[in-house]
């Protein structure tokens, strides 16, 4: 992997180089030419002998490799041809987006949220009167109806509770944004993934429709607590959204117990395969971001 991705740098580097200059074929351009050739072969030799190279080769043509070659090219013809202004304005957008799809960088963010919630031990646990489970991790199909999707491990953290006997009702709560997809009850599609789970529908308390985001979950649930007189109370949802959660919680004057769930901040290792942007990264990147930005304004 190494070889392939030092020879493959180099080989852009030299392209970028040689192109201008291609008319004037001296003695230094030939040399040029003569180590990109050898720039190619190691290409191949690396391409033929690891297999994470031949990953990384078909991520450098994904959409988001392109994008990123690309910028590579140009920030390094205008730092040799264009104004020092311009070089500087494609050095940062390079940068910018190597860090924003960087799954290193994403990782990283989430586990800086994920740290602050304790892990899951059910035997520890002691009973919750309510455990409020946040909306989200389902998606639905005219098919096949709810399922659950990329974060629904929240909804199976849910059951897991109920089931060991340390969660009397499950509080669900949630609805999709007008304008941002067509209407949809996240309260409802939880239930039915829970009924469907073995939960028991007595079980299963879902507040008013219409909270369309975690502020309004919250309050939701303050009302809830203070009708049904529950004590001690449980909030699941996503280990990296349980910082931000937890403050709204306490804004709302909501004592909580957080139950992590869905984490995702896990160190993969230093092939230089995760320094591509890649969905990996850049799904975690803005996830963790969203995060930050919403416990600085508030929401």
């Amino acid at each position: 992997m190494i070889l392939f991705f030092t020879c493959s740098l180099y080989l852009l580097y030299r392209v970028c180089t040689l192109w201008p200059t291609r008319h004037e074929r001296t003695r230094a351009w030939w040399i040029g030419a003569a180590t990109a050739v050898v720039a190619v072969i190691g290409i191949i030799v690396g391409l033929l002998s690891d297999i994470v190279a031949q990953k990384a080769l078909a991520l450098l043509l994904m959409p988001a490799g392109l994008a990123w070659l690309l910028l590579i090219t140009v920030t390094v013809v205008a730092w040799r041809t264009a104004s020092r202004l311009l070089a500087w304005l494609a050095t940062t957008a390079l940068l910018l987006f190597t860090l924003a799809g960087n799954s290193w960088m994403g990782d990283a963010l989430i586990a800086s949220l994920e740290r602050r919630i304790p892990p899951l031990d059910l035997e520890r646990l002691q009973p919750f009167d309510a455990v409020c489970v946040l909306g989200g991790g389902t998606e639905v199909s005219e098919a096949d109806g709810p399922a659950l999707s990329t974060g629904g491990d929240r909804i199976a953290v849910a059951a897991r509770l109920w089931h060991a006997g340390k969660a009397k009702v499950l509080v669900l709560s949630g609805s999709s944004i007008s304008g941002m997809e067509r209407e949809r009850d996240l309260a409802e599609e939880s239930a039915t993934i829970l009924r469907g789970l073995g939960v028991d529908p007595r079980a299963i308390v879902q507040v008013p429709p219409g909270a369309v985001n975690t502020t309004q979950e919250i309050a939701a649930y303050s009302v809830a607590v203070r009708e049904h007189g529950w004590t001690r109370v449980g909030l699941v949802s996503s280990a990296w959204h349980l910082p931000r959660a937890l403050r709204l919680c306490k804004a709302a004057q909501l004592e909580v117990v957080p139950l992590g769930a869905d984490r995702r901040g896990r160190f993969r290792g230093w092939s230089l395969y995760w320094l591509i942007p890649q969905e990996h990264g850049f799904d975690r990147v803005q996830r963790a971001c969203w995060e930050y930005l919403g416990m600085i304004v508030g929401r």
